[in-house]
């Protein structure tokens, strides 16, 4: 990102300082838009560029009739370089003087005294462990009522990683410059940085290309859709997916991923489930090809003809589930695995060859036990454990969660972050939607990575739809219903 900036005000002809100018102006904008009615602002500033820009935006505020207030976290005589000037411009332009935010009480945060509180603190600049007053203004911070709106991101938040330092704060908005940042799009940062505006402070296309970026941010507007049907077109052209698994108590997984698959366009789908399923299965979707398969010898004859292997939901981790994962390894086919398959590779139970295209989907428990660390450590740095999987076991890893990641083998191909879902979507069965989507997908033509991404973005929009519709409460059912409209 310094490199970013310095090469975008090098090819816009200006200076850093008139760069982080139109950072000040585009927050402020976004300020007076989301709070036309604030009169009371309070600024914190940190002592490096981050300050900078909320030195900025304190003088236009300024400027524009608002009582603004300062309050720096730091030795003032740090501030230096284009910070330093910022902060001249706004000592010139005023008679006020800035105050010691570490000594900042209850009652500045109250709503009388103060409307909207400026988090200019850190910015991407966040290094090792935050001293104590830091840890404490931050807490006095999402104490208070008063919105936030934090400038390129909320303090506190590792701008590569997502993860929390000590502590972060809490905004409501948040005004980042020039590119996304990975970090305020996944893990558990996306519980700080609120709703998330884009800036990029006309950046041009060309500084793009020579300071390229680390992955995609993708939505299911910006994924893509499938390729135009002919008019002849038949079932044949969309392939077959074969979805296995459904052990013993646990037949609506499978049948979940199946139903995803038929609403996803594939052009057949079969289901191998455990016999009393099938019953089931058949009511539920008679377009299904249904095998009771309580003898997994009749497995190899099933995959015959098939397009694309689903296997893990419901699949349980028993001899019959590894046998049946065997078998589908065995096949040779492209792989979607999911669920216990997952747990059944991580216990190196059974073994996948580098040979075979494969697409692994796990949320980030599954994850941890494929790396063989903790769950915090992957949560800590999702796009780094996602790749890191990728590399491990020569696959697309498709990594849940809030802020799902995307990540390849190939070196080509560049991570992606989707953006959309919802908290609704945490219950029982999306894992096993989201599997037999990408079946689909991987089905009709698409390649492994082409396939996840379109799938994870389609199956959040799904999800979004689902959540306007009913709320906390929604089902993977409700999830299944809204795919066919959205590709």
């Amino acid at each position: 990102m310094r490199e970013l900036d310095r090469q975008t005000y090098t090819a816009l002809g200006i200076s850093e300082y008139e760069l982080m100018c139109e950072a000040g102006r585009a927050a402020f904008h976004v300020l007076a838009s989301h709070w036309p009615e604030a009169q009371h602002i309070l600024v914190l500033c940190g002592t490096g560029n981050n300050g900078g820009d909320g030195w900025v935006l304190a003088r236009l505020a300024h400027d524009a009739g608002y009582q603004c207030r300062v309050a720096l976290f730091g030795d003032p005589s740090r501030i230096a370089g284009t910070a330093r000037v910022a902060h001249d411009a706004w000592r010139d332009s005023t008679t006020a003087t800035f105050s010691n935010a570490e000594r900042l009480s209850t009652g500045e945060l109250e709503g009388e005294s103060c409307d909207l509180v400026i988090d200019a603190l850190t910015g991407i600049g966040l290094s090792g462990s935050p001293r104590d007053p830091f840890v404490e203004l931050i807490a006095l911070i999402n104490a208070s009522a008063v919105p936030v709106l934090s400038l390129d991101v909320p303090s506190g938040v590792d701008a590569d990683t997502g993860a929390i330092v000590g502590a972060a704060v809490h905004a409501e908005t948040t005004v980042t410059f020039i590119a996304h940042k990975p970090g305020l799009l996944t893990g558990a940062a996306v519980n700080h940085v609120g709703r998330l505006v884009m800036a990029d402070l006309g950046a041009p296309p060309a500084v793009f290309e020579s300071v390229p970026g680390i992955g995609f941010r993708i939505s299911a507007q910006a994924a893509g859709r499938l390729p135009t049907r002919s008019k002849n077109a038949h079932k044949g052209h969309f392939g077959h997916v074969l979805v296995i698994g459904g052990n013993r108590g646990m037949g609506g997984a499978a049948l979940l991923a199946a139903g995803a698959a038929l609403r996803s366009g594939a052009g057949l789908v079969s289901l191998a489930t455990r016999q009393e399923h099938v019953t089931a299965a058949l009511v539920r979707h008679p377009e299904l090809m249904v095998t009771g398969l309580d003898d997994t010898a009749a497995l190899p004859a099933l995959c015959d003809g098939k397009s694309v292997i689903v296997i893990g939901p419901g699949l349980g981790r028993d001899e019959w589930a590894q046998q049946c994962l065997q078998h589908a390894v065995a096949a040779g086919l492209p792989l979607i695995c999911d669920a216990d398959a997952l747990n059944l590779i991580a216990e190196n139970t059974v073994t996948v060859p580098p040979e075979i295209p494969w697409i692994v989907t796990p949320h980030p428990g599954e994850a941890s036990q494929l790396a063989g660390v903790a769950t915090v450590e992957v949560e800590s740095d999702r796009v780094s454990w996602a790749a890191t999987l990728a590399e491990r076991y020569a696959a697309v890893v498709i990594l849940k969660g809030a802020g799902t990641v995307i990540a390849s083998p190939c070196k080509d191909d560049q991570a992606c972050i989707c953006v959309g879902g919802n908290p609704g979507m945490a219950t029982g069965g999306m894992g096993d939607v989201l599997a037999g989507l990408t079946g689909a997908l991987v089905a009709q033509g698409l390649s492994l990575m082409e396939a996840s991404a379109l799938a994870v973005a389609t199956h959040a929009r799904a999800g979004d739809l689902a959540w306007e519709q009913y709320g906390v409460g929604l089902t993977a059912t409700d999830v299944v219903n809204g795919l066919g409209v959205n590709l």
